[in-house]
């Protein structure tokens, strides 16, 4: 009897068993959460047409949205709500495929680094959330700029778990800036002054007067040349002196020419530097031989040295950062407005 009744616990236990694994698909699957905790540190993209601009970081994610999380950004308009097609547009924009290190010892080797892709000017990681404006490509002809308000877009937040959006996000661009330091108005494009001025000068000394030369003194053109041929990009550097007559770069006997610019091929021609380039100047980023501390622009030094006041040898020159963002033959150049240096 003992055994018996074994027996029918067994039989109980195990159709109990069965019933439990047969109900297994009627239990539902893990799901993701998607909470409102999905939060972008701003909602306002203010970007520069004519160069790129990324924005790295900008998404927290909370402890109640389970990830991974899928963004796309959907619905561009302009700002009276008509919608947009600008944004499906794919423009050519240059890709960095290896990373430049300011060693390279050619065009040709900085080019092999780079590639072609076709992006749309606004583009969101799908993974992250960041978002890249691909201005390279695009200026304020067709695209709307400051002072027109611009564009909004919606962000679509979205897991296993469901779809969120995010809303009226803007887009206002301000107009093209082809260089730096630029006095121009990023709203209007208009410049009360064509030219700007270098960032500091050490132990420049008027000829006539033997009274230090400030930077307020020298005025900075940035010039873009007739195109000297099909893919031509050349960069040239040339001085003035106060009553506009040429002053022969050579003058600046110190001046480390092959760390100038990351140029090649630097020669002189008619009192002038011209090197072939690749731009934007500069390339990347990053700090080089010829950036400022950071990388956050290029920088010139021009150096001589002299016999100084009580016969001791004294470095004298120019510091000039910069950046120019279009390509072409672009020269810069320097006019002395009250002082011709001393270079004797």
């Amino acid at each position: 009897m003992k055994i018996l009744k074994s027996a029918k616990q067994l039989l109980v236990l195990g159709m109990g068993l069965f019933t439990l694994a047969s109900c297994n698909k009627y239990i539902p699957d893990d799901q993701d959460s998607l909470g409102t905790d999905v939060v972008y540190n701003t909602e306002e993209f203010m970007p520069l047409l004519g160069r790129n601009t990324f924005y790295n970081n900008i998404v927290n994610i909370g402890q109640n949205t389970s990830q991974p999380v899928t963004f796309k950004i959907v619905n561009v308009r302009d700002m009276d709500g008509q919608p947009s097609t600008l944004f499906e547009d794919k423009f050519p924009v240059k890709i960095w495929k290896e990373a430049y290190t300011g060693e390279e010892k050619s065009i040709a080797e900085i080019e092999s680094k780079r590639k072609i892709e076709y992006r749309p000017i606004l583009e969101i990681l799908e993974k992250s959330g960041n978002i890249n404006f691909w201005g390279q490509a695009v200026n304020s002809n067709f695209v709307k700029a400051q002072p027109d308000p611009g564009y909004m877009f919606d962000i679509e937040v979205s897991n296993t778990g469901g779809r969120r959006y995010l809303r009226n996000f803007k887009l206002r661009p301000y107009r093209e800036r082809a260089f730096e330091p630029s006095i121009m108005d990023p709203v209007t494009g208009l410049s009360p002054l064509p030219y700007t001025h270098p960032s500091s000068t050490t132990n420049l000394f008027g000829e006539r007067t033997n009274l230090f030369v400030f930077p307020s003194e020298i005025n900075v053109y940035f010039n873009k040349l007739e195109s000297k041929g099909t893919g031509s990009r050349t960069l040239t550097i040339s001085f003035l002196d106060s009553l506009n007559r040429p002053i022969d770069v050579k003058k600046f006997a110190a001046t480390e020419w092959d760390k100038l610019v990351h140029g090649f091929n630097h020669r002189f021609e008619n009192g002038k530097v011209i090197y072939d380039v690749a731009y934007p100047i500069p390339l990347a980023p990053i700090q080089t031989d010829y950036t400022s501390a950071g990388g956050g622009s290029a920088e010139m030094n021009f150096k001589f040295r002299r016999k100084g006041q009580f016969g001791t040898i004294e470095d004298c020159g120019i510091r000039m950062p910069f950046a120019i963002y279009e390509e072409g033959d672009w020269e810069i150049q320097f006019r002395f407005t009250n002082e011709t240096p001393k270079f004797d």
